[in-house]
């Protein structure tokens, strides 16, 4: 599968990440199972692009990886898209996003992040006209 190099920098983090914390076992084992959607502009647009892609490999369960602050958003478009599916979402957080910010007095790109998300909720969960109410 191709990747841009964009997605190809966040795999290569992942797997950085796979190799500190579980060794070079951990890397090589994520690294045989790492799919790579390179479509999608948006956290939505992901959860409809990688479906097809879980689906034709059969696979139970799936990991979501992401900053503990966008994972529980990701987590909810994923699990709504996929519930009628046979596949099993599991949110990894990977840590240290929001800390990094904060330790390096990147307090301007916090923030934008926080109301980003926030305002990312705010669509996800508003009523549009035709769809029904959830609640």
């Amino acid at each position: 599968m191709l990747a841009s190099v964009g997605a190809w920098k966040k795999a290569e983090y992942a797997l950085e990440r796979a190799e500190a914390q579980w060794g070079r076992e951990g890397r090589r084992r994520l690294e045989s199972c790492l799919l790579l959607e390179e479509n999608s502009l948006t956290t939505r647009e992901s959860a409809v692009n990688t479906l097809p892609l879980v689906l034709t490999r059969n696979l139970e369960a799936v990991a979501l990886v992401s900053d503990p602050l966008h994972l529980r958003r990701a987590y909810y478009l994923f699990r709504r898209h996929y519930r009628r599916h046979p596949v099993v979402v599991h949110p990894v957080p990977v840590p240290g996003i929001i800390r990094h910010y904060w330790r390096n007095r990147r307090y301007f790109w916090l923030a934008k992040m926080l109301c980003r998300e926030a305002a990312a909720w705010l669509k996800v969960l508003a009523p549009r006209p035709g769809r029904r109410s959830s609640v």
